[in-house]
């Protein structure tokens, strides 16, 4: 079988979100180190992660984790039961959505790969601390994000989550959070989690 290869950056966390599941199905690939804006022969959008496996390219990482979930074997990202497998999506939906568009642009604004006003900076860290809550609700009535068994949801998150410490004010938030903590550090201890570890982390402007 041809050799899967993920273009992307390890401290980007959707290329994190699809090397954890093919870790967690067992899935050998190569990581090609690819820039958003040099991407784009492989995905017109300009974004990473995108995956080459043979004649296959994709990009989106819900596409790609929905593709490894079809086309190799090992643990499930996803339950049989339709109404757990939405929920999956749900809350795989909620990361990329709500906290992506929050608490990412918050780190990216602080990190100084996004210029925004000081007051678009405190609106993203506003609606981080609206939205943590919701996800801690959810790992207080469970184990993991969808459920009690790991799915494509808890990809999502842990990335992201990932990066809460590295700044004082997520921190803060991450600190009144304590049911997502005790998931995170479930999460930490996994093999895939600390196979995917980035390399190296942006500086974070002050």
């Amino acid at each position: 079988m041809a050799t899967l290869k993920i273009h992307g950056l390890s401290p980007s966390t959707f290329t994190r979100t699809v090397r954890l599941a093919c870790h967690e199905k067992g899935i050998a690939y190569e990581m090609v180190d690819a820039m958003p804006n040099t991407i784009d022969p492989i995905n017109p959008f300009r974004k990473i992660p995108a995956i080459t496996h043979g004649d296959v390219t994709l990009y989106e990482s819900i596409a790609i984790l929905r593709y490894l979930e079809r086309v190799f074997p090992g643990p499930k990202l996803w339950p049989d039961d339709a109404v757990a497998a939405a929920m999956c999506d749900q809350w795989a939906s909620a990361v990329a959505d709500s906290l992506v568009n929050a608490s990412l642009r918050y780190f990216a604004a602080r990190a100084g790969f996004l210029p925004v006003p000081e007051e678009m900076k405190q609106k993203y860290l506003d609606k981080t601390a609206e939205v943590v809550p919701i996800f801690d609700r959810q790992l207080g009535r469970h184990r993991f994000l969808a459920g009690d068994t790991l799915t494509a949801a808890d990809l999502y998150l842990f990335p992201l989550y990932a990066y809460f410490p590295d700044i004082a004010e997520l921190e803060a938030i991450a600190d009144k959070a304590p049911n997502i903590n005790r998931w995170a550090r479930e999460m930490a201890a996994r093999p895939s989690a600390q196979a995917t570890e980035p390399t190296f982390k942006p500086q974070i402007a002050a």
